[in-house]
């Protein structure tokens, strides 16, 4: 009995990725013809939302959806629940935007150099920019003035990779001094800004969610975007990933670009896509960042202790996984992101 309740409900999430990533495609790529997708029931609906929440595209999914026009009748009460979602993502994103646009603005006239990081930098790339769900804020600054801004701050906490998080008018920061997720030497290293720079910091901070706490969708479309927008040449490009030791997990993080959220051929025959299966159980298991998986959402409930070997252990147990798409990068994260979490006081 448990095994076909199980096998029923693979089937239920089936068909919910079977009209979910069509809608992201939708949402994504303003420069194609709209994919229709099947009437839905009530329940398919509640589904669809609660998934799309889980991994924080609902603004996206949104967008793909109004595409359709009038001729895909959506129910009425489901329309003001996407209308009043819709609205609440714009109006937070637009109020952490300009409250990043000022902090921003503070460094500079302070003579610092910050750059933006991650999805923030990727969001204005979107058709929608402000229906992207909008999480921390992430600054980079080199050496010295990562730490000026570093001792300035009042209320701050260090996080296990040596960033600083803080918050301003409501909105978390991430301050960092390093721009990639990776332990490297600057030599073997893209130039910091520039497209190569974004698309391996963007895969080395999905490939490191994905090989603990867990990793969403957005993250996943910010990629796709970040693809489809910048301007690079494709060999190049492989190249950056070889170096970096990353090409491998690249090869699978493209491939699931490809089927399911509708990149275009940018590599032709220099990349065989493989099955990207395995990295969307990994997303599905537990949705944005893995919070929605419920031992997650127990350990992020609970003591600092509990948070930090809940972490530990999902590290190791996706030490397989890690393993096969880039070791080195693997090794070092077991060993400096849970064993030193592991042994960091809690705060008093």
């Amino acid at each position: 009995m448990e095994t076909y309740l199980q096998e029923k409900k693979q089937e239920a999430l089936t068909s919910i990725n079977d009209i979910l990533f069509p809608l992201l495609r939708n949402g994504l790529y303003e420069d194609r013809a709209p994919e229709m997708i099947p009437q839905l029931s009530a329940g398919q609906w509640d589904e669809l939302l609660e998934t799309a929440q889980r991994q924080t595209v609902a603004g996206i999914m949104y967008h793909g959806l109004s595409r359709l026009g009038t001729e895909y009748e959506v129910p009425t009460d489901v329309t003001f629940r996407l209308v009043a979602e819709a609205n609440r993502i714009e109006q937070e994103s637009k109020r952490k935007e300009a409250v990043a646009w000022k902090e921003f603005q503070r460094m500079k006239e302070e003579g610092l150099h910050p750059i933006v990081m991650k999805g923030p930098a990727i969001a204005r790339h979107y058709p929608t920019p402000h229906l992207r769900v909008s999480g921390d804020i992430d600054i980079y600054l080199r050496g010295d003035e990562f730490h000026k801004v570093r001792a300035s701050l009042g209320d701050k906490v260090e996080l296990a990779d040596g960033s600083v998080h803080y918050a301003c008018q409501g909105v978390d920061f991430d301050l960092h001094d390093k721009y990639f997720d990776l332990y490297l030497p600057e030599s073997r290293l893209p130039a910091v800004p520039s497209p190569y720079a974004t698309l391996l910091m963007l895969s080395a901070h999905i490939f490191k969610h994905a090989s603990g706490p867990g990793i969403g969708l957005r993250q996943l479309c910010d990629m796709a975007v970040a693809y489809h927008k910048l301007d690079f040449e494709p060999e190049a490009l492989l190249e950056t990933y070889r170096r970096a030791g990353l090409l491998k997990w690249n090869v699978l993080l493209y491939s699931f670009l490809r089927k399911y959220l509708g990149l275009k051929d940018i590599f032709g025959d220099s990349i065989k896509p493989v099955p990207p299966e395995t990295l969307l159980a990994i997303i599905e298991e537990g949705g944005n960042f893995g919070h929605y998986e419920q031992s997650r959402k127990a350990a992020l409930s609970g003591e600092t202790r509990e948070r930090k070997i809940d972490t530990a252990k999902r590290y190791i147990r996706r030490l397989p996984f890690a393993l096969k798409y880039a070791p080195r990068e693997a090794f070092r994260y077991f060993l400096d992101l849970v064993l030193g979490n592991l042994k960091k006081k809690n705060p008093s």
